[in-house]
């Protein structure tokens, strides 16, 4: 039975139409956000700021990374919380964010995150050695540039020398992306889909596809999708947002501080690892090692949600 303090006004949309909802508010309030943060940037930049919104990497890169921050609090982290208020009443419970998470599901999200890495990368191999059909050499050439500068505009972002540079990097690239894109995607999306099929394994498999696709990034397409999947089954083990926001934020936390580490004291390539000779056999060992991981996630969160005070499920 559904608690009604636990429903918004909204609450009782067909799942489908929540679906709409969700996309209409995501886009609401990212024009929100675009316009009081370009009221709030005037003083400073003016109408320059537009010279940043075609994201090519040319210009003043503290505007890029202004619209950046912009784009991710509008259309993930305001959005998500405006939904859950219309559909659940209370946002934070509706997204599962009301529990603190233990430290032991903390812990293993972020082993399950570094024993997924060979896998993701062998993956990444095999993604980007896809090829289209002749007839779509156009389209594969403009996927291509458009993967070759979001590449560039990626590796702009992370070349900073300074440690100051590197905390800006993790808040932006890290903490706030894993926040707005989780509460947005496990915490919304995935529950949507998941009344909707009435199967969570559905839910979150159409969710990582979606979660994938919305980074427009084709040759990355499948090792995003991978990390898709390890997230939803975080969310649906564990019940509780801040298990994959963790496993969110330490992958990519994880990647800026690589990044600075690498082009600021030394060579090493972490890409690398499971990407060249016996990634195959890499990739299978990394497979068992998050599936050992995922069961005593499992198992460790059976026995806290018998505890007074834990939540009972992950979706609904």
């Amino acid at each position: 039975m559904i608690n009604m303090k636990d429903q918004g006004i909204l609450g009782g949309l067909h799942p489908a139409v929540k679906l709409l909802l969700l996309v209409m508010v995501m886009l609401v309030s990212t024009l929100v956000v675009f316009l009081l943060g370009f009221i709030i940037a005037l003083p400073f930049w003016g109408g320059g700021l537009l010279q940043g919104m075609d994201m090519t990497g040319v210009g003043d890169l503290n505007q890029v990374r202004y619209l950046q921050l912009l784009s991710h609090i509008g259309m993930f982290v305001l959005s998500s919380l405006v939904f859950a208020l219309l559909v659940g009443g209370r946002p934070l419970r509706y997204l599962k964010a009301h529990k603190n998470p233990t430290g032991r599901g903390i812990l293993l999200s972020v082993l399950i995150m570094l024993a997924a890495l060979p896998l993701v990368n062998y993956v990444m191999e095999l993604n980007q050695q896809m090829s289209l059909p002749e007839s779509l050499r156009t389209l594969e050439e403009w996927m291509r540039q458009a993967e070759d500068a979001a590449q560039v505009m990626t590796e702009r972002f992370l070349q900073v020398t300074t440690y100051q540079g590197l905390l800006f990097n993790i808040f932006l690239i890290a903490i706030v992306p894993a926040i707005g894109e989780e509460f947005i995607f496990r915490g919304a999306l995935q529950r949507i889909f998941h009344q909707w099929s009435r199967n969570a394994h559905v839910a979150v498999i159409i969710t990582a596809l979606i979660f994938s696709a919305i980074h427009f990034q084709f040759y990355g397409f499948l090792p995003r999708f991978v990390l898709g999947l390890v997230l939803g089954y975080m969310m649906v083990t564990t019940g509780n947002i801040w298990v994959p926001v963790m496993g969110h934020f330490f992958n990519n936390a994880a990647a800026v501080i690589t990044f600075f580490i690498v082009h600021n004291y030394t060579e090493m390539d972490p890409e690398a690892v499971g990407s060249q000779s016996f990634g195959f056999l890499l990739a299978l060992i990394s497979l068992v090692l998050v599936v050992v991981f995922f069961r005593m996630l499992s198992w460790y969160s059976g026995r806290d949600r018998q505890q007074p005070g834990r939540t009972a499920s992950g979706l609904p």
